[in-house]
């Protein structure tokens, strides 16, 4: 849970900063738009104030309350809303200028549907009009809706650059959740142990394997390896050094097979390799090499991997039905393998045929 919590607050973080950015140049290049009708209407000190404050000094201000909260993206919407309030405001403070007043009002709903959708959206056009009233209120209503030409040049700076670096800040943002969509969809087909290939997304590339070999009539072989007496581990030097163990052989797996083979975390301390376009000779050769490299590096003194392994052949033969069936003659061959003394190789098939791997 509390992992989950500091998880929030750093995605929470990262909004407030996006935004921050954000607001330093849309509110820094607001502040011309306004000041443009400002020096024509000969505005008094206090509005220009709280312009200045508005678009100089608020985006800091706003930074450091939102990063205050416990939840960081919930004070950022807050600010959003305290932005689209003084943007109604602004209007009546120009007196409804046309061309600042829509820019204003436009670029803080797009601002708002990017940070939270129509729900904000809608938030922020109530604030929009609660800005309106506390204009009208404070200052009264005058209507001069026609821009001139400095309205005009002071509104120009906006339109041309904060569109663009709207779209850059949506674009950087577009490319960091397809990253973490990859990742995700990454993390979802592996074991998260082993960094192998998880047993369901494993037993899809091996329906895949199926239909090829069937389709195309090339040779195929599917191995299941399990780790002799492994329990034993796990009972004597306990789950972690098990880990380990299930660790340090998935790397040596991934060092023996070819880039192509399809290596899965079966279940437990079982793996299974599909082996595209291998004849069951050619398998039975892979195979014997790996059970004598593992029984070479379980006598080593500082062994990662203290056990031997069993393993079960199955070929790809006509009269296999399904990529099930062919799974569960792996599995038998397997079962054969440890009941019949462990540390060795059984090759299936309806008619099985087993060879030690010590001879």
């Amino acid at each position: 849970m509390k992992l989950a919590t500091n998880s929030k607050a750093a995605q929470g973080t990262r909004f407030v900063e996006r935004i921050y950015r954000l607001r330093i140049a849309g509110l820094g290049l607001g502040f011309f738009c306004v000041a443009s009708v400002f020096a024509q209407q000969h505005r008094g000190f206090v509005l220009w104030a709280l312009l200045v404050f508005h678009g100089f000094f608020w985006p800091h201000v706003a930074r450091r309350a939102a990063l205050a909260c416990s939840v960081p993206s919930r004070g950022e919407r807050v600010n959003l809303m305290v932005d689209t309030l003084l943007g109604g405001f602004w209007v009546v403070a120009m007196q409804f200028n046309v061309l600042p007043s829509v820019l204003i009002l436009a670029m803080l709903s797009m601002d708002n549907i990017a940070a939270g959708g129509l729900r904000l959206f809608a938030r922020g056009a109530v604030a929009h009009v609660l800005g309106l009233l506390v204009g009208l209120v404070t200052l009264g209503f005058i209507f001069a809706p026609i821009s001139q030409m400095p309205v005009v040049l002071g509104c120009l700076p906006f339109l041309v650059v904060y569109p663009p670096a709207f779209g850059l800040t949506s674009y950087r943002l577009s490319l960091e959740l397809a990253q973490r969509t990859r990742e995700l969809e990454r993390l979802s087909r592996t074991d998260g142990l082993t960094r192998l290939w998880n047993r369901r997304h494993w037993e899809g590339l091996l329906a895949d394997e199926f239909e090829r070999c069937r389709a195309n009539r090339y040779a195929s072989c599917l191995l299941l390896i399990d780790l002799d007496h492994f329990k034993r581990i796990n009972d004597t030097m306990g789950h972690p050094a098990g880990d380990a163990v299930l660790q340090a052989f998935a790397d040596l797996l991934r060092r023996h097979f070819r880039a192509g083979d399809s290596i899965g975390r079966y279940g437990g301390e079982e793996f299974g390799v599909v082996l595209p376009g291998a004849t069951l000779r050619e398998a039975h050769a892979v195979a014997k090499a790996l059970v004598q490299r593992v029984r070479e590096k379980c006598k080593e003194a500082s062994a990662e991997c203290p056990c031997t392994i069993s393993v079960g052949i199955a070929q790809l033969t006509d009269d296999i039905s399904d990529y099930h069936t062919w799974l569960l003659e792996a599995d038998r061959s397997l079962y054969q393998a440890k009941t019949t003394g462990r540390d060795r190789i059984v090759v299936g098939g309806f008619a099985p045929v087993q060879e030690a791997a010590r001879g």
